[in-house]
């Protein structure tokens, strides 16, 4: 039960720093650049948690 619910958030924040990505890449200035930047920490911080279990 507890896996699932963390494999749903995890779903949940893919997505949504998917779509902080694809909002700040449709328009110009530095707090859009900085949005796109949070949400490439996000999947950079997905990639790094499923990579974890295998070091």
């Amino acid at each position: 039960m507890k896996e699932n619910m963390l494999r749903i958030l995890k779903v949940v924040f893919f997505f949504f720093c998917l779509f902080l990505i694809i909002n700040g890449q449709r328009t110009i200035g530095k707090i859009h650049l900085l949005t796109q930047l949070i949400g490439l920490a996000g999947l950079l911080f997905l990639l790094w948690n499923y990579n974890r279990k295998y070091v």
